[in-house]
Order: C-alpha cells, then sequence, then structure tokens
C-alpha cells in the first residue's frame, strides 16, 4: 500500500489549491450515480450537473470510467468519487474459521492492490473513496453475531491497507434490509462491527449501505427498514457510541428494487418516469434531514441490456436538471 503512495507522490493540496477557486457549484441535491459499462450520454449530463458523490465500477479496466471521472474532477473537483473493484471469476470466498485478519491482507493482496496498481497515477488522484467486498460475496457478514464480529476484524485492517494506499476506505456496502432481525439483534451485530467503523473513522473514511425501496413507497414506517435503514444505525450509534455518530455514510447503491432481478424489479418494470421522479425527489428530501449522509448513487447507468429495469439513461435529462435546480 505504501509503494502504491510513494509510486504516484499521492498529494492532492496542490492541485486542488490550483482550481477549487474556480469550480462550479456542486448540487445540494445528495443525488447521484453509480456508473457501470458506458459513460453513455445521459451520465455525461448528469456529470455535467455537479452531483455530490459519484461511484465508479473498475475504472482500472474501464477506460470509459476514467473519462467519467476526469470530466466530473475537472468540473467539481471538490466532488466525491468512489471506486468498487468488481472481482473477477473465480471467486474468493471467506469461511467464519478463516482468520479475518489474514483474509483482509489476502483480499486486499489479490483483488484491491492490483486494481489500484493498474490505474495511471493522474487516476488514482481523482479516486476519494475505495469500496471492499460487495454485498457479503466473499467474506461473513450478518448470518449471525459472530459472523458480523468476524467482519469488523476483517474490514478493521482493510481499512490500513486502503488508507496506506492513498485513499479514504468505504465500509461495508451492505446490502438492504441488513443487519437483518429484531432490533435488539441489528444492535448486536452492530456492536460487532463496531471495530470496522473505527477504523473508517479512524482513516477519515465512510461506511456504506444499499438504499432501496422493495415496495416503492413513501412511507416513512416502512422505509425506515430499507432504503432509510441507516437511521436505525445512527440511532443505535448516538445511544452507544456518540463518538461514532459523526461517521459519514454514503449510500452507494440505491433506487428501487424488489429483489435484485435485473428485468423484473427495477424502477422502470415497477412504475414509470413520472412515479419514480416522484420517488426520488421524496427520498432526497428525507436524506437531506439527516446531516451524516453523503448522498446516494443511484444504480444504474451505462448498462441497459445487463440491468434493463434499472437504467437511469430515460431520466438522465430530468436528473440532471434536477441536480441544478438545488444549486
Amino acid at each position: 500500500a505504501l509503494r502504491i503512495k510513494l509510486l504516484c507522490g499521492v498529494t492532492r493540496m496542490g492541485w486542488l489549491a490550483t482550481v477549487l477557486l474556480f469550480a462550479p457549484q456542486l448540487s445540494q441535491s445528495k443525488v447521484g450515480i453509480h456508473l457501470i459499462g458506458r459513460y453513455t450520454d445521459g451520465a455525461r449530463q448528469i456529470v455535467a450537473a455537479g452531483p455530490r458523490v459519484i461511484k465508479v465500477l473498475d475504472p482500472q479496466a474501464n477506460s470509459e470510467m476514467r473519462v467519467a471521472m476526469r470530466d466530473y474532477k475537472r468540473l467539481y473537483p471538490n466532488g466525491l468519487v468512489v471506486m468498487r473493484v468488481w472481482e473477477r471469476t473465480p471467486q474468493i470466498r471467506y469461511q467464519l474459521s478463516d482468520d479475518p485478519v489474514a483474509s483482509a491482507d489476502d483480499f486486499w493482496r489479490r483483488v484491491l492492490e492490483p486494481a489500484v496498481t493498474a490505474l495511471p497515477c493522474e487516476d488514482r488522484r481523482l479516486v476519494d473513496f475505495l469500496e471492499g467486498p460487495n454485498e457479503g460475496e466473499n467474506t461473513p457478514t450478518w448470518e449471525s453475531v459472530e459472523a458480523a464480529r468476524w467482519f469488523g476484524r476483517f474490514w478493521e485492517r482493510l481499512t490500513e491497507h486502503i488508507a496506506h494506499a492513498g485513499f479514504r476506505p468505504c465500509v461495508g456496502s451492505i446490502a438492504v434490509g441488513n443487519p437483518p432481525g429484531r432490533l435488539d439483534e441489528i444492535h448486536a451485530k452492530l456492536e460487532a462491527f463496531v471495530p470496522a467503523l473505527k477504523g473508517a473513522k479512524r482513516f477519515n473514511g465512510a461506511w456504506s449501505y444499499h438504499a432501496y425501496s422493495l415496495e416503492y413507497t413513501t412511507d416513512l414506517g416502512v422505509e425506515v427498514w430499507y432504503s432509510l435503514r441507516y437511521r436505525l444505525f445512527y440511532a443505535f450509534l448516538r445511544e452507544r457510541y456518540p463518538d461514532l455518530a459523526d461517521l459519514p455514510i454514503i449510500l452507494t447503491e440505491g433506487g428501487i428494487d424488489k429483489a435484485g432481478n435485473p428485468k423484473t424489479d427495477g424502477w422502470r418494470a415497477r412504475g414509470d418516469e413520472r412515479k419514480f421522479q416522484a420517488w426520488l425527489q421524496w427520498f432526497d428530501a428525507e436524506l437531506n434531514k439527516d446531516t451524516e449522509v453523503v448522498g446516494v448513487t443511484l444504480f444504474q447507468i451505462g448498462d441497459p441490456q445487463g440491468w434493463w429495469s434499472f437504467d437511469l439513461e430515460p431520466i438522465a435529462q430530468w436528473l440532471a436538471n434536477y441536480l441544478r435546480s438545488k444549486r
């Protein structure tokens, strides 16, 4: 990790000082986008409108994602870029019986380090936050308190690697509706995960949750368990760990999703543009009530073939206008 930092001479302050005075204003909306695949015309419109945060998938392997980062940071150098690495097959999978610290070292060495090393230095400087395993695909997570404890120790170690490489860690990538269980079970699992949150705070990082509405509703009594579930997390932190209650959270996926089917569960399959736009405005207003929320990167834009029902391209012009209206 230190080698990555030294090779690139990661210093952002000089670059920022020369451009911040002339940068256009970011939107006050907390709605951003998760780019995958192609940097489409719609994505270009949204990037130009100044979302607070964007997320890119595999910029080390996808030149279009690198162009998106460059466009965004050129216009909005104080905007935030989250990078996710998509692990190629065969997928790594760690077990509860594995040592979490050794597993974090292994994941860094085999997945994250090669990806960030492959990024040109000038593009590496554009990445603010680096994510790790996505939604428990590689690790024990929330199956039990013991699993949450393993996950917390794993992430505590991974924050060190990420920070020493010159990035801010974005911890967790928690799937919607997790940690599962009754409120006391949720609290017990969050308690076990606290070392990861302490690691994130130590290195000026954040944690992340995937904020989807399953039922396409604006009912707070429902959404506090799904798209707004992070509010349960912060209620726990304010009570038990007030020193962590100001840790930022980035909702690194978000939108409408029933069960993850690319064709049938996203906003397009279960509503229309007007319905989704109304939901987004409601959701944005709720996010703006919570200062700890950096923003949401809506899933997805750039892959209409693979994720048709989630595709944001049909509302890209509307979303760009909406972001500009919130400056």
